[in-house]
């Protein structure tokens, strides 16, 4: 299954094993999930046609991480957060300074290097009315969040059910993104994830992660963690990859139909 790295994937590999070196320097548990988690298992790398890297550190870890990883960087890598200028997500990304690379997928083209993204993994309540009620909460500060940052992050290509479609084009006509504050919507989100801890609870979930309720499972499918082998690296990932995987994607080792891949950041390299 090996195939030849396009060179957003190689600049990737190059962020990861920057990220996985300061990870060991502070002691910090990460792991990798989604999409990378499932390219270590059915490919010992990237799924040939993926465009990211996905990895995630229980809240504890990914604050320490945030805290203390910019003084321990090399100097061709950046950091950040929901609280950097203009940044646009609502993780963590840790990328190459040389933007040379475009995202094409929203309304505007954003420059970009290559990056991994860096999920958070919380605590999550028992199955019940709570956890729906968490669960709503998130859902709403996850849709103000992307409509605060409409033009440059909402993919506006890709098929949508009916009430997606309405809601985008509410904000296209209002223009509404320009009213909502991402800071403080971030900081409501994360305040909402951040209430029940990782470690006293039976089950967690990378909330901020593309399957929604798919991502919550019971804690012990990460586990300490384990080695895998990614494009030749030693990387940590989930301990119980099988269930973990199968929460997400059910049968994972079925390759899809090649019209359903793609580069779902619509990645391209700068005057290319």
């Amino acid at each position: 299954m090996k195939h030849e790295l396009s060179l957003l994937q190689q600049k990737q590999l190059e962020v990861l094993c920057e990220f996985i070196r300061v990870c060991e320097l502070l002691s910090l548990r990460y792991y990798m999930v989604a999409g990378t988690m499932l390219g270590a298992v059915r490919h010992h790398g990237f799924i040939p046609w993926d465009d990211d890297i996905d990895v995630a550190m229980p809240r504890s870890d990914y604050e320490k991480f945030l805290k203390k990883a910019p003084e321990l960087l090399d100097s061709r890598f950046e950091l950040a957060d929901y609280f950097s200028p203009h940044h646009l997500w609502m993780t963590a990304i840790l990328s190459n300074k040389h933007k040379e690379f475009v995202l094409n997928n929203a309304a505007n083209k954003v420059n970009t290097g290559a990056w991994i993204d860096i999920l958070m993994i919380d605590g999550v309540p028992k199955p019940g009315w709570k956890r729906e009620c968490h669960y709503l909460k998130y859902k709403i500060y996850r849709m103000l969040f992307q409509l605060s940052h409409f033009s440059e992050i909402v993919n506006i290509y890709r098929s949508r059910p009916w009430y997606e479609k309405i809601i985008i084009k509410f904000a296209e006509v209002t223009g509404i993104e320009k009213h909502l504050d991402s800071v403080k919507i971030a900081g409501r989100l994360h305040s909402v994830l951040s209430k029940y801890d990782f470690d006293s609870a039976d089950f967690a979930a990378t909330y901020v992660g593309a399957y929604g309720k798919k991502e919550i499972m019971p804690k012990k499918y990460y586990g300490e963690g384990r080695e895998y082998s990614f494009e030749g690296l030693t990387v940590r990932g989930v301990d119980i990859y099988d269930l973990y995987l199968r929460a997400l994607y059910g049968d994972y080792m079925a390759v899809p139909p090649e019209n359903e891949r793609g580069n779902k950041h619509n990645v391209s390299e700068r005057n290319s």
